[in-house]
């Protein structure tokens, strides 16, 4: 059983969506460990959110779209171990965008694997997928291991499948060694409001701090999930470069679920504004149940000495913590906000 994380002298990593929310952390995470870290992002430019230590680390550019182009990154980095966390990420906004969701969650892998190939450089890949790929629960309480079925239900899930098969593909074929990292919801400070947890979070943040209306607006919260913190998941991430097997699928997370409701309960417990309503919009009437699914991760407690160290309390608070620094900031600076 591995440990997470040893000290890797001489090693060049190279992490593709660097400057996104688990690209960060990553990057954050890995300057302990790693001797020299690049990264590659559509911008030329980190994001204002991004912690000053991290923009020291040189940003190289791609939009995946051309493995020439890719292959000479390659080859001036040589990079030994590369993440590929570039991609789209948002589930609903992939059936409206469809084309490029898989552009991005399909296309830019194919495009890294043959740069990898044209370049001639020898790297360990770990590719990060989804745990989305398996779709919903087919009975209460199913177990999703490495070994069940893939029955993605949204565009972003079926990309997600398509390059995880991809990825394994390649290194029968191509011999390159790539390691499949399933991870499941992870979330923290710095997430998108796209996802329920950061929206929750700035939307109570903004209630404290801008006085609006005393009311969350959420999507159903009956469902439940497990949720990791990010800081947590990219050091599974690092862990299963160094002790993954090639060729073999992981999945990521903490083993426990939480209803949505209950998780969003703590984070109305941690404000500071009494009486706070929840204002949930219910979907529309489906005939389909609605299981709850467990995450399996023998496998990866087989593989790594891992284990999420944040606690969801701690997690819910730091992002909201996260988001009234990020309002209070504003409202100080309003024009640097502009």
């Amino acid at each position: 059983m591995g440990t997470v994380n040893k000290k890797m002298d001489g090693s060049r990593v190279l992490i593709t969506g660097i400057t996104g929310f688990a690209g960060s952390y990553l990057a954050e995470h890995l300057q302990g460990y790693a001797g020299e870290i690049h990264g590659i992002s559509r911008s030329e430019k980190w994001p204002e959110n991004i912690p000053s230590h991290l923009q020291k680390i040189p940003l190289h550019t791609s939009n995946f779209k051309d493995s020439v182009q890719v292959a000479s990154i390659l080859k001036k980095i040589n990079p030994t171990h590369i993440y590929h966390l570039a991609g789209f990420a948002q589930t609903g906004k992939s059936f409206t965008n469809t084309s490029e969701a898989w552009a991005a969650n399909l296309g830019a892998p194919q495009i890294l694997y043959d740069a990898i190939k044209k370049s001639g450089i020898t790297a360990k890949v770990l590719f990060a997928g989804s745990g989305l790929i398996y779709g919903t629960a087919k009975y209460n309480k199913e177990i999703k291991t490495e070994s069940s079925e893939l029955m993605p239900q949204s565009p972003y899930a079926s990309s997600k499948a398509a390059a995880d098969l991809l990825s394994y593909q390649i290194w029968v074929n191509d011999g390159i060694e790539i390691i499949r990292a399933r991870p499941f919801n992870h979330i923290g400070p710095r997430q998108s409001i796209d996802f329920a947890m950061a929206s929750f979070s700035k939307q109570i943040a903004e209630i404290e701090l801008l006085k609006k209306p005393p009311i969350i607006k959420t999507g159903s919260l009956s469902a439940f999930r497990d949720l990791t913190d990010v800081r947590d998941t990219v050091k599974a991430y690092a862990g299963l470069m160094e002790h993954g097997k090639p060729g073999e699928a992981y999945n990521i997370g903490s083993g426990k679920n939480i209803r949505i409701s209950d998780a969003l309960k703590i984070l109305v417990s941690f404000s500071n504004t009494p009486n706070l309503k929840i204002e949930e919009e219910l979907p529309s009437s489906s005939s389909q149940k609605d299981f709850e699914l467990l995450v399996g991760i023998d496998k990866l407690n087989e593989t790594l000495s891992w284990k999420p160290i944040f606690s969801l309390d701690e997690t819910l608070s730091d992002t909201l913590n996260y988001w009234r620094q990020i309002i209070a900031t504003t409202l100080q600076n309003p024009k640097e906000s502009k």
